[in-house]
């Protein structure tokens, strides 16, 4: 699926959401690695990625692959974590997955990735919902659910699922 570069601005951060390159692969596996106990608490795959080539393999496999659309959060030009648009039921559903570098957290970029992400889903790929699902634990996460005004649909063995109606 194709996707055009989103852009905006927080304070003095410019924030690019661009489709992954293997050049992001350094940059991308250093804040996994810096921020991997944190991250794989939520994130599993965390602990997976333990090479530059690792995290180049993964780029690789997502840039072939038309059921997901992942992109790059470039901050000030540095990758710094990566938002994507997942599961995706053509004209239907689709379910957003991301992290963010540690580094960077706190400034409300996740939230506006996310309503980036959101619009895109209803706008050009006319999309009825979107869907996160959150570990009840993932305070900072839940809290990103409730600004973007996802609903609280329900909890599954300690996953909250929340949804985003068009």
């Amino acid at each position: 699926m194709k996707i055009k570069k989103i852009n905006f601005k927080i304070n003095d951060l410019k924030i690019e959401l661009v489709k992954p390159q293997i050049e992001h692969a350094t940059d991308l596996y250093q804040a996994i690695k810096h921020d991997q106990k944190s991250l794989g608490k939520w994130l599993p795959w965390a602990y997976d990625i333990n090479s530059i080539q690792a995290e180049a393999n993964f780029i690789k496999q997502i840039q072939k692959k038309e059921e997901i659309i992942a992109l790059t959060i470039l901050i000030n030009e540095k990758p710094s974590g990566v938002i994507d648009l997942h599961h995706i039921t053509p004209n239907k559903k689709g379910e957003i997955g991301y992290w963010l570098s540690s580094s960077y957290q706190g400034h409300g970029i996740v939230t506006q990735s996310v309503l980036a992400v959101c619009e895109y889903a209803f706008n050009e790929l006319n999309l009825q919902y979107v869907d996160l699902k959150i570990n009840a634990q993932n305070d900072k996460s839940i809290a990103i659910a409730k600004r973007t005004e996802f609903k609280l649909m329900g909890n599954i063995d300690n996953i909250l699922f929340f949804r985003k109606i068009k």
